[in-house]
């Protein structure tokens, strides 16, 4: 079962990398064009190239977010592993049950 998470996982990162590049390299042409269109400017090249560097820039973010989760998964120690286990529903845990008061 925590392999099939972890191959999701990898795929929603990719697809999320594809979608993030592709995002903000098309918003910053469609700017640029805009700009172009309405003030006679040739800022195109110039926005196109911002926008690839904000998309490597996001991308960069969205893998050092995912490596550095999966690296506190595997550092977490035993305790803090079965403090906050939510795998199994009939576990009960901190926060669960009612107020000890």
């Amino acid at each position: 079962m925590k392999e099939k998470r972890a191959v999701m996982e990898t795929l929603f990162l990719i697809l999320q990398i594809g979608i993030t590049m592709l995002v903000t390299i098309g918003l910053c042409f469609w700017i640029g064009y805009l700009l172009d269109k309405h003030l006679g400017t040739k800022l195109l090249w110039a926005f196109i190239v911002l926008g690839i560097l904000s998309g490597y820039r996001a991308v960069y973010l969205l893998i050092r977010k995912h490596i550095r989760g999966r690296a506190y998964e595997t550092e977490q120690p035993e305790w803090a592993k079965r403090a906050f286990r939510s795998d199994d529903p009939d576990q009960e845990g901190p926060g669960s049950g009612e107020n000890p008061r």
